[in-house]
């Protein structure tokens, strides 16, 4: 029974990762690999080619700086907020943190298309649009890492807190001694969340920058069409290997602090 299970989730997982094996095949390849497959072409042989074409590629390189400027100054606003709302949402009793909690969580739920006419509108009022800034706003004060936050403080028993609070009277210094090292693998996942909800944003971007000159390139990646403009799947491996950069190490981090517990 265990056999037959390792190999059907060995059957999922590779379902799973098949179209990202089939990317990186297709990208150190000389010609289309799909074309190949489909028998409309006779011969493919190995190049890299498409990653020379990338790094000469001024317009994806910049497009790569956009989207790192805009990726990092959501995650400058996010986490910070996100740790400092969620410890008010499960450490503060009063009845209206029931109200945010509920109001987040609608406001994680609806989608943007619900709210794109007032975000609009209030970007041209405020003169943030066609401005990185109007992205990196309307993001960074997204309610998921509250929410996460939220979650994970709310796990740690009350009685800890209580016998925290006999050595010292801070709420900061319990929260870096007693509550940070018990959620430090929760906020890696939050990190990485953050991250890959930030690095692959289409939506807001297409609404609040019209200008090509200023777009991330997650938004010439999302074209159908790309290959047409020269883009190729060396820029789509290029585009994955932050997330997957960042995923591997706060695994290796993750499995090096539960090998030291």
């Amino acid at each position: 029974m265990k056999r037959l299970s390792a190999l059907l989730l060995t059957a999922v997982l590779t379902a799973f990762a098949l179209p990202l094996i089939i990317l990186v095949i297709a990208s150190v390849c000389d010609g289309d690999l799909i074309v190949f497959l489909k028998g409309g072409q006779d011969t493919l042989s190995f190049s890299t080619a498409q990653y020379t074409r990338f790094f000469a590629n001024e317009e994806m390189l910049r497009r790569f700086g956009n989207s790192l400027k805009i990726t990092g100054g959501i995650l400058l606003i996010q986490l910070p907020l996100s740790m400092l709302g969620g410890l008010y949402l499960a450490r503060c009793s009063w009845r209206i943190t029931r109200i945010i909690r509920f109001l987040l969580l609608l406001l994680l739920l609806l989608p943007f298309q619900s709210v794109m006419v007032p975000v609009f509108k209030l970007a041209r009022w405020t003169g943030l649009y066609d401005r990185h800034l109007a992205v990196i706003i309307l993001q960074g004060f997204s309610p998921l890492g509250m929410l996460i936050v939220w979650l994970l403080i709310s796990a740690i028993p009350q009685e800890q807190w209580e016998a925290a609070q006999l050595d010292c009277k801070s709420q900061t210094v319990t929260f870096c001694r007693v509550v940070l090292p018990q959620i430090a693998s929760g906020l890696g996942v939050l990190l990485l969340l953050c991250f890959a909800e930030a690095w692959n944003l289409v939506d807001a971007p297409s609404v609040l920058l019209p200008d090509p000159y200023l777009r991330p390139a997650s938004m010439a990646l999302n074209s159908i069409s790309s290959r047409d403009k020269g883009y190729t799947y060396g820029d789509a491996v290029m585009y994955s290997l932050p997330i997957i950069a960042l995923y591997l190490l706060i695994g290796w981090r993750m499995h090096e602090a539960a090998d030291t517990v």
